[in-house]
């Protein structure tokens, strides 16, 4: 779908004259002056024009950075006088300093480091800044030209405005800077086509917020966070065939909780779930980075666990049932002991597609509740 908030220009002029003026004009009659809006200058034409032109072609998909740096990019013909186009977003647990999502501009080759003080993004309005290297490093402008104060010599950029980017998220914040090369450029040619840029960069990067959400939510299950049973399938698939070209072991760690409905049944379905959640947060905390766990089912989760063979694996599963044989989950100020059971199987020894695989480890299953003391 293409976006088209702006009649073109031949549109505008095949526009037919209003009735009225006919009519008023054949009686002799003096129509009331227009009020018309002051003439556009070439550059703020040429801004406008690329705008249009944006608003036409962005796809409706899109792809976050990509797509901030596609726009960046599209600006840039608009004038020579624009030297380079910042973006950046940050949170309020971000570092000191903040780093581009998307930077284009000739004047890229001016600084090694682009990054702009956190600040910079406590603004609610557009504003503007003059490059004005006698002011000394204590003047508000350095704010925006950080980058070039190890050599101001270098710096091309004459004038900054930056626009501030909002977002439904309270702690996230945006800002768009734009660079040019003359110190009047943003105050001849005004803020409105910027802000109108700056606009759509809310636009693409809201679009992209939300998309990454839908993919988060499709990808996870809601109770414990886990990946979904699809979702799992898919790693395994993809960890299969890292190991059939790098022949680096694989092993998976199949895992039920026994006896569940008791405890649903006791307590309620609230406490049943949150135990649900604990149980996969504590498995979680003993994976490695490199391993994922997703839910097989209801009270059954999946691990696949690559560059790990049958000893280490079978070391993972003795360390979630002594772990859950000793701590209990507490839940509303319930204690409850956790009864599990464990089975592991290995890629190619076991079995190679995932179905062989499960089917091994459940018929080789150890139990928390059978675990002897010697074992732990």
């Amino acid at each position: 779908m293409k976006l088209n908030l702006f009649p073109s220009w031949a549109q505008r002029a095949a526009d037919p004259v209003p009735l009225a003026d006919v009519v008023d004009a054949a009686a002799g009659k003096q129509s009331a002056p227009a009020v018309t809006a002051p003439a556009l200058n070439d550059e703020q034409l040429a801004l406008v024009g690329v705008l249009h032109q944006l608003l036409q072609t962005l796809p409706q998909a899109y792809s976050g950075r990509e797509s901030v740096k596609r726009l960046c990019q599209m600006i840039l013909p608009a004038s020579p006088h624009i030297r380079l186009v910042w973006v950046g977003f940050c949170q309020d647990d971000s570092e000191a300093t903040i780093k581009p999502a998307a930077i284009v501009g000739k004047a890229l080759g001016e600084s090694e480091n682009w990054q702009l003080a956190k600040d910079c993004f406590d603004y609610v309005a557009p504003f503007a800044q003059v490059a004005d290297w006698e002011a000394g490093h204590d003047s508000d402008f350095h704010a925006l030209f950080t980058p070039w104060q190890a050599h101001p010599e270098r710096c091309s950029a004459k004038a900054a405005l930056a626009i501030p980017l909002r977002s439904e998220k309270a702690r996230m914040h945006g800002m768009m800077v734009f660079y040019a090369d003359s110190e009047d450029y943003f105050s001849e040619t005004g803020f409105a086509s910027f802000q109108a840029f700056g606009h759509v960069c809310e636009v693409i990067w809201k679009q992209s917020n939300l998309s990454h959400l839908l993919t988060r939510q499709a990808q996870l299950d809601s109770l414990t966070g886990l990946l979904t049973r699809r979702r799992i399938v898919h790693v395994y698939e993809e960890a299969v065939a890292a190991t059939v070209i790098d022949e680096s072991p694989l092993s998976i760690l199949y895992c039920q909780l026994d006896d569940f409905h008791k405890i649903n049944d006791l307590y309620g379905w609230a406490v049943a779930d949150n135990i649900l959640a604990a149980f996969a947060k504590d498995t979680g905390a003993q994976l490695r980075k490199s391993d994922s766990g997703g839910r097989w089912n209801a009270t059954e989760f999946l691990y696949v666990l690559p560059a790990t063979d049958t000893v280490d694996a079978d070391n993972l599963a003795e360390t979630f049932l002594g772990h859950f044989k000793h701590h209990p989950v507490n839940i509303e100020n319930w204690s409850i002991r956790l009864a599990l059971s464990i089975g592991v199987a290995t890629y190619g020894a076991d079995g190679r597609g995932l179905d062989e695989l499960i089917h091994y480890a459940t018929q080789h299953l150890r139990s928390s509740s059978t675990l002897a003391e010697d074992e732990l």
